[in-house]
């Protein structure tokens, strides 16, 4: 199966094909949140590349969030686009269930976190077993702080994954917390919605919804009056 998937909720945007496990292409641009006019050049450089026409795509994957939200909203509508248009299936990926997938290795437990700024982080907390992720927790968002990571009554220290807001938190805890600094990658997205489409889970192109999790800076002032 010829997956194309976008993640575009960071400031680091990538895109990726894949075909089964294989990543056949993948190509992260520079960090500068002109997603908008990027995505299209990094998804028509990857189809040339391996040459493939739109049409041989047979599903579609994109990170929904957390994380930017304008960057969750470029993402979406441009698969949502493309897989209307090809009548082809799509599948949404949580940002964390991405950095969760690159940052544990098989019997490895750990948060993984994005940073939501204001001193605070979106995370959850994962494990990673027989080549699947369990989520025991999250999404949420929590401040900055190792001592609000939920505690996991186990001996063996979790891994922090993701933004650099991670080495600051496993900072505050080093002898139960380990830093991973990661770069979101489309092709763990893509290896995830590979996982759904396999076991036969998909979602409708009209029911795919962003994952935002905390709300957005105008309808808090809006809130507020």
């Amino acid at each position: 199966m010829i997956i194309l998937a976008v993640h575009s909720t960071s400031s680091a945007l990538s895109v990726a094909i894949t075909e089964n496990e294989r990543v056949l292409a993948e190509h992260a641009a520079e960090p500068d949140r002109r997603h908008l006019e990027n995505l299209p050049v990094l998804i028509d450089d990857l189809l040339t590349r391996t040459r493939l026409s739109p049409s041989s795509i047979d599903g579609f994957a994109v990170a929904r969030g957390p994380g930017s939200f304008s960057g969750i909203r470029v993402g979406i509508a441009t698969v949502k686009g493309m897989a209307l248009a090809l009548k082809k299936r799509v599948v949404g990926v949580s940002s964390l269930d991405i950095l969760a997938w690159q940052g544990l290795q098989d019997g490895e437990r750990g948060f993984p976190v994005i940073d939501a700024r204001r001193n605070e982080v979106y995370i959850g907390l994962y494990y990673r077993r027989n080549g699947r992720l369990e989520r025991r927790a999250g999404p949420d968002l929590a401040p900055a702080d190792s001592a609000a990571l939920p505690a996991t009554n186990e001996a063996t220290r979790a891994i922090v994954c993701g933004d650099p807001v991670a080495e600051r938190l496993a900072a505050g805890d080093p002898n139960r917390l380990e830093a991973r600094v990661l770069v979101p990658s489309a092709a763990a997205c893509a290896h995830l919605a590979w996982l759904s489409f396999r076991s036969g889970e998909s979602e409708g192109i009209h029911s795919l919804a962003p994952l935002y999790v905390r709300r957005s800076d105008a309808e808090e002032r809006s809130s507020r009056g």
